[in-house]
């Protein structure tokens, strides 16, 4: 019977045999590199989520370490000691002292107002949250405040720890987040903007 078959068409046959090796030998080189690939990228992405890691936690301990000695206390004693509107309350004052105005109750209303604590920053703390590594607790403002744009530098200078203008942040500063900060154009008084501040924080120490 293979002697019936032409020259030609053997070495045909014979040739697609040799072939099927080839092809064989390929496909299965394709898998084992498609296997490889799978696994390469894998250790690509584990080594990129290790470095990741490595250095989210070098970050956290950076901040752990820049806040370790926070005052417990900075609020009360950086924040709500400020007194704002103060070249106002300096013009208030000498009219005050005028026998002209002694007995004016708008200008001694005012005076009492931005004077006392009606117009200072008062806190009221939520409920403190703990976490492994710190703990945290919402800061909201009492009531609203009216300030000045120096008044304003003042207070971010002590909130977000960096200097501002002429002001400089209190010492060993907690870390303080600004959740919410509202401005409203109250009035334009000599010249100078007064504006009604609303302010939310949230205090982070670290344990």
């Amino acid at each position: 019977m293979l002697k019936n078959i032409p020259v030609s068409r053997a070495v045909l046959y014979l040739l697609s045999l040799g072939i099927l090796p080839l092809l064989y030998v390929y496909f299965l080189y394709a898998s084992q590199k498609s296997d490889l690939d799978e696994i390469q990228n894998a250790v690509e992405n584990i080594r990129h989520q290790a470095f990741v890691k490595e250095k989210k936690q070098a970050l956290n301990m950076a901040v752990r370490q820049h806040f370790h000695d926070a005052d417990h206390f900075y609020i009360d004693k950086h924040l709500e000691t400020l007194v704002f509107l103060e070249p106002e309350i300096d013009r208030l004052e000498k009219i005050a002292k005028d026998k002209n105005f002694a007995d004016d109750e708008r200008i001694n209303r005012r005076l009492e107002l931005l004077s006392g604590d009606g117009n200072a920053l008062e806190f009221s703390e939520g409920v403190v949250q703990t976490y492994p590594f710190f703990q945290e607790v919402s800061e909201t403002l009492v009531h609203p405040v009216e300030v000045n744009g120096a008044d304003i530098q003042k207070i971010l200078a002590r909130i977000e720890g960096v200097k501002m203008g002429e002001y400089v942040p209190g010492p060993h500063r907690p870390q303080l987040l600004i959740t919410d900060f509202k401005l409203d154009k109250k009035s334009l008084n000599d010249k100078n903007e007064v504006y009604q501040l609303n302010l939310k924080l949230i205090k982070r120490e670290f344990l």
